[in-house]
């Protein structure tokens, strides 16, 4: 009995303990992604090349990457659909040996950024993206469900200080509404942090309304 009574004291003091080691690694996670943005942003302009963070949303990290300065996007989620869908059916006309050398040969002129610092980032034990937002998709891309293809998500840092607006949430794996959001600026390539998962909606909401024109 005496045993039993130690070890439920400790249970009492520990599982506080680790909840909170766990909420701080969730915001420093947040905060060295936001921190990163915005070395990426100032690097883009010196270094005249284009980031790419690609989200890695079932697998649970992301990687940092590099290409041309000439680099283009797709201007709404109907543009990106069609590409996509288009590949498809180009693979669907080729054997399997076929399909599988096009994939592995398909470059998009991005690789691996070779830094000092990690390209290659984990999520904390314990946490998820519950899901990621930029304009190309249209919607907040969240993981996939059993048997459907893993969701990824890829968001642009470019040369000529233009960022794309991207909006991440990253939430405790037991409770999808406890985590933070961070939140690219397009324009001045700032990235904030919010304290709560925030949605899209929720952010645009706090923007002012657009001055009203008077003739």
């Amino acid at each position: 009995m005496v045993v039993i009574a130690i070890i439920l004291a400790l249970a009492v003091i520990l599982v506080p303990a680790v909840a909170a080691y766990a909420g701080l690694e969730q915001k420093q996670f947040a905060s060295d992604l936001a921190t990163r943005y915005e070395l990426l942003h100032d690097e883009a302009v010196l270094r005249n090349v284009t980031f790419r963070i690609t989200y890695h949303l079932d697998e649970g990290y992301y990687d940092v990457e590099v290409g041309s300065p000439e680099t283009l996007i797709f201007e709404d989620p109907d543009a990106r659909a069609k590409y996509e869908d288009d590949q498809k059916d180009r693979l669907k006309m080729l054997t399997k040996e076929e399909a599988a050398a096009a994939v592995a040969s398909d470059d998009d002129g991005f690789a691996k950024l070779q830094e000092s610092y990690d390209t290659h980032v984990p999520l904390p034990s314990g946490t998820q993206f519950v899901g990621v937002y930029t304009p190309q998709y249209g919607k907040l891309v969240t993981p996939a469900g059993e048997g459907e293809d893993p969701a990824i998500v890829q968001s642009y840092i470019f040369p000529n200080g233009f960022s794309e607006r991207a909006i991440v949430q990253i939430a405790k794996k037991s409770d999808p509404t406890d985590g933070y959001t961070v939140e690219v600026d397009p324009l001045a390539g700032v990235a904030n942090v919010h304290p709560d998962v925030l949605s899209p909606d929720d952010l645009d909401a706090d923007l002012p309304d657009p001055p009203e024109l008077t003739q």
